[in-house]
C-alpha cells in the first residue's frame, strides 16, 4: 500500500512568484498557487516512485506582495494557517521573496514552538520562467526535503532551503543580492547541504530539532498539541550608533513615538558610547528593553571586552545580543514585548528571555582569561 504524503504549498509573493519591477515585455509573468503545482508536477513523479508515496500538493495563496511589503500580520497569518491545516497536511511549504525570508523564518521559529512536521521556507533570485531562474531548483529542493522519509532523525521544524544550504529558521541570513547561493546560517553552521543528494550535518540537526520536543512541552502530534504564540508587538526602534549620537533621541522616541524596545547596533563588542549612558539610565527606569548588538558582521556582541560594555553589564542598563543576528533579534523582542503587554511576563522577564536559548537564535558564550 503506498502511503500519501500531502503538503500544503503556501505562496506569499516575492521575487520567485515574479513580483519584481518589470517592463511591458514581461507582463504577465506573475506565477499563481496553482502553477507552482503544475511546474514540479515531474518532480513529484519522481518522487513518488523513488520513495514509494504519493504526494499530493494543495495549492493556496496567502498573499502576492513583494517582500519588502510583508508585515507581522503576515507572520501571524502564517502561524495561524499552519494551525489551523496542521491536522490536514504532512508538511507546508512556503514561497517567499528573499528580502525578508531571514524575518518571516525566525517570526515562525518563535510562533510555532513543538512543530512535529516540516515548515520550508523558500524562494528565488530571478522569477520562475525568467531565463537563469533558480526558482525551480529551489522549490523541487524545498520538495524534496519536506517529503524526505529519513530514518532516525525526521526533518521538522522551521528550516529555509535555498540554493545549496538548508538553514535553522532562526539563523537565516541574506548574504547576497546576485548568487544563487543568496542566505548562509548566521554565525553557525547550516543543517545541511542540498544539491545532488542531500548531505545533513547531524549535530546541527540534533541541536535544531531539540528545540521542538523539550522538558516543558512535547512535539505536536495533532493541531490541539501544537503551541501557536503569534502576536508581536512591533512597537521597537532600531538605531545604528555613530560617535556623537544624542541620547535625547532614545527618550523622543519613548515618550513622542509610544516606542516600547530597542535594537542598538553599537560599536565592538556591544561598547556603546558613554556618551549614551543617560538615555540607558532613562529605559532601565521606564522599563523599556534595549538590546545592543554589534556593527562587525560577523562579531559578537557579550559586554565582556571593553570598559564600556563591561559597565552596561555590571549595572544591567542593556542586553547583550551575543551571536543573534538582527532578524532574530527584532522578532524575538517584539514577541516577547507582545507577551508583556499581555500580562504574561514582565520587563525582568523579557531581559532573561533574551539571552536564553529557545529556538536556537543564540550562543552565549563566556570570554576566558588566559
Amino acid at each position: 500500500m503506498v502511503d500519501t504524503h500531502k503538503i500544503l504549498l503556501i505562496t506569499t509573493g516575492g521575487t520567485i512568484a515574479g513580483n519584481v519591477a518589470t517592463d511591458k515585455q514581461d507582463e504577465g509573468m506573475v506565477r499563481t498557487a496553482d502553477e507552482f503545482s503544475d511546474i514540479i508536477s515531474p518532480t513529484l513523479t519522481v518522487l513518488n516512485r523513488k520513495y514509494n508515496i504519493d504526494i499530493r500538493i494543495d495549492p493556496e495563496e496567502l498573499c502576492d506582495v513583494d517582500s519588502s511589503n510583508i508585515s507581522p500580520q503576515h507572520w501571524i497569518d502564517l502561524a495561524a494557517l499552519i494551525k489551523t491545516r496542521y491536522d490536514d497536511y504532512d508538511s507546508f511549504v512556503i514561497t517567499h521573496g528573499t528580502n525578508t525570508l531571514g524575518y518571516t523564518c525566525a517570526a515562525l521559529s518563535f510562533a510555532l514552538a513543538n512543530l512535529n512536521k516540516p515548515v520550508i521556507l523558500t524562494g528565488s533570485q530571478v522569477p520562475a520562467g525568467m531565463p537563469g531562474t533558480d526558482a525551480l531548483t529551489n522549490l523541487n529542493n524545498a520538495l524534496r526535503v519536506a517529503v524526505w522519509p529519513r530514518e532516525g532523525n525526521p526533518i521538522k521544524g522551521v528550516l529555509a532551503v535555498f540554493g545549496s544550504h538548508i538553514i535553522t529558521g532562526t539563523r537565516v541570513k541574506k548574504d547576497t543580492e546576485f548568487d544563487y547561493d543568496a542566505f548562509k546560517s548566521f554565525s553557525i553552521g547550516s543543517v545541511g547541504r542540498i544539491g545532488r543528494i542531500i548531505n545533513i550535518n547531524e549535530s546541527n540537526l540534533e541541536k535544531h530539532l531539540s528545540y521542538l520536543n523539550t522538558n516543558a512541552y512535547p512535539a505536536a502530534r495533532t493541531a490541539k498539541d501544537l503551541i501557536c504564540e503569534n502576536d508581536f508587538d512591533m512597537r521597537i526602534a532600531s538605531l545604528t550608533e555613530f560617535p556623537g549620537m544624542s541620547p535625547d533621541i532614545f527618550k523622543n522616541l519613548v515618550d513622542t513615538n509610544g516606542i516600547r524596545g530597542f535594537i542598538l547596533r553599537s560599536f565592538g563588542a556591544g561598547d556603546a558610547s558613554t556618551n549614551l549612558l543617560p538615555a540607558f539610565e532613562f529605559l532601565k527606569s521606564k522599563e523599556v528593553p534595549i538590546v545592543v548588538t554589534t556593527q562587525a558582521p560577523n562579531g559578537n556582541s557579550n559586554f565582556q571586552v571593553n570598559e564600556p560594555g563591561q559597565y552596561l553589564k555590571e549595572h544591567d542598563l542593556a542586553i547583550p545580543a551575543y551571536d543573534m543576528s538582527i532578524e532574530s533579534q527584532t522578532t524575538k523582542l517584539a514577541w516577547l514585548l507582545a507577551k508583556k503587554n499581555k500580562g504574561e511576563i514582565t520587563y525582568r522577564q523579557i531581559v532573561r528571555e533574551m539571552v536564553t536559548d529557545i529556538r536556537g537564535e543564540i550562543n552565549v558564550m563566556w570570554e576566558v582569561g588566559l
